[in-house]
């Protein structure tokens, strides 16, 4: 498996997990924080979409990086993101290893190779589904299991 390749498995994981979690929290809510979950979820999906703006269209996202939306609404966006990002990620004639100049949300300039910011927004996911996995238990319920073994375990 190339590199190319390899980030389009995390960013189908990355999908993956939207899915299981937004179904865990449907089939559990209502719950004390429910709220909380979908929110932390959105906020993958919107820094996906800011991030895709820097990268793509060098320009700032109409975004709010903390925006929510109903699970359905969340899911469509969440797709269709996802899409767009292994569209991207797959389009041969786009460098990994290039290095994107954006401006950060306080308006200072930076840069990144494109292959480092595919794994950043699949590690900032990861992070805060952690949080979401430590809500549903504080709320007194099972998780979903939605590790990376369990992902390659489905395909």
């Amino acid at each position: 498996m190339d590199q190319r390749q390899a980030l389009q498995l995390l960013f189908t994981y990355d999908l993956w997990c939207t899915r299981k979690l937004l179904d865990h929290i449907n089939d559990h809510s209502p719950f004390k924080k429910d709220v909380a979950c979908l929110a932390f979820l959105a906020h993958i999906v919107n820094i996906q979409e800011i991030w895709f703006s820097r990268v793509v269209e060098t320009s700032f996202s109409e975004t709010e990086k903390w925006d929510e939306y109903k699970p359905g609404e969340l899911r469509k966006k969440a797709r269709k993101l996802n899409k767009k990002w292994l569209d991207l990620i797959g389009d041969h004639e786009v460098e990994l290893d290039s290095e994107i100049i954006f401006f950060t949300e306080k308006r200072v300039k930076k840069s990144a190779e494109l292959k480092d910011i595919c794994r950043h927004l699949v590690i900032h996911g990861e992070f805060h589904r952690g949080q979401i996995l430590l809500f549903l238990r504080n709320c007194d319920i099972k998780p979903p299991m939605i590790d990376y073994s369990a992902y390659r375990s489905v395909l």
